[in-house]
C-alpha cells in the first residue's frame, strides 16, 4: 500500500487531496492537537486504502467480501471516519493483493538517531 495518497476527482477529472483538518492553534492545547493527529492520520491512511483498492480494480463491496467485513466498514476506513488496526490494514492488503509496508521516514529539520546531545547538555 506504499505510494502517493489519492483523493476524488473534481468535475475536471484532476486528483483532489484528501481534505485534511487544519493543525489547531498553539493556545488550544494538547487535546485539541492530539485530535488533529487522528484526524489526520485517519484520512491519510483511508486514502491510501482508497488508492490501493482503485489501483486493484476492485469495489468496496468486493474488498469487504475478500477482507471478511463490511462495505460499510470500507467507506468509514477510506472516509478517514475510523483508524484501523494493522491486523486489519494488513487484512486489506492480503485481499488486494499487496504488501502493507510500514515505513518511518525522518521530518525536515528532525535530529537524527546518533546526534543526540552530549550527556548533561541542554537542549
Amino acid at each position: 500500500m506504499a505510494g502517493t495518497l489519492a483523493g476524488a476527482k473534481t468535475k475536471t477529472g484532476r486528483a483532489r487531496a484528501p481534505e485534511v483538518p487544519r493543525r489547531p492553534a498553539a493556545g488550544r492545547g494538547p487535546e485539541a492537537f492530539a485530535r488533529y493527529e487522528r484526524t489526520r492520520t485517519s484520512i491519510m491512511v483511508g486514502s491510501a486504502v482508497r488508492a490501493a483498492r482503485r489501483r486493484a480494480g476492485v469495489s468496496q463491496t468486493e474488498l469487504a467480501e475478500r477482507a471478511g467485513t463490511s462495505q460499510p466498514s470500507i467507506a468509514r476506513l477510506e472516509k478517514g471516519l475510523v483508524s484501523p488496526t494493522v491486523i486489519t490494514l494488513d487484512r486489506i492488503a492480503r485481499a488486494l493483493g499487496t504488501d502493507l509496508v510500514i515505513d518511518f521516514e525522518p521530518q525536515p529539520g528532525a535530529r537524527r538517531s546518533g546526534q543526540s546531545s552530549p550527556v548533561g547538555a541542554r537542549r
